[in-house]
């Protein structure tokens, strides 16, 4: 059943969309500004400015891998223990945060992997060998 994917582009997309509603007034002073070089050193801006990467990524993150599962590709592990463990560091570290989203699509990656693996299926018919004799 695919949702990982899905489940971490809906992600992004409310993480985005809470970063450009609730920091609206910040977005608006560095686009006045003309966002070259209007972040640096300034918290306020640095948040906004991560807060949308975060969204974004995990957009891009949620489509990856929503191709991957209806592929039925495996997600590879590095993808699965990274993103447990830094779901895990984050939780610990942000707790009242909406991190806590992250821990669904995880543990998902995780139980997923220690599946074992279904033996492929194909359409195509096993090829012929013709011997010159």
């Amino acid at each position: 059943m695919a949702w990982i994917g899905k489940w971490l582009f809906a992600v992004g997309v409310i993480h985005s969309l809470f970063g450009i509603f609730f920091m609206r007034s910040t977005l608006a002073t560095l686009w006045s500004e003309g966002l070259l070089n209007t972040v640096n050193g300034q918290p306020a801006r640095e948040a906004v400015f991560w807060f949308l990467c975060t969204g974004i990524m995990l957009l891009i993150t949620g489509v990856l891998i929503d191709q991957l599962e209806h592929e039925r590709l495996v997600i590879p592990r590095f993808v699965t223990w990274s993103f447990a463990v830094l779901t895990v560091i984050g939780v610990v570290v942000m707790p009242i945060s909406g991190i806590w989203l992250l821990i669904p699509p995880a543990a998902g990656m995780v139980v997923r992997s220690r599946q074992p693996k279904k033996p492929e299926t194909t359409d195509r018919q096993p090829e012929s060998k013709v011997t010159d004799g």
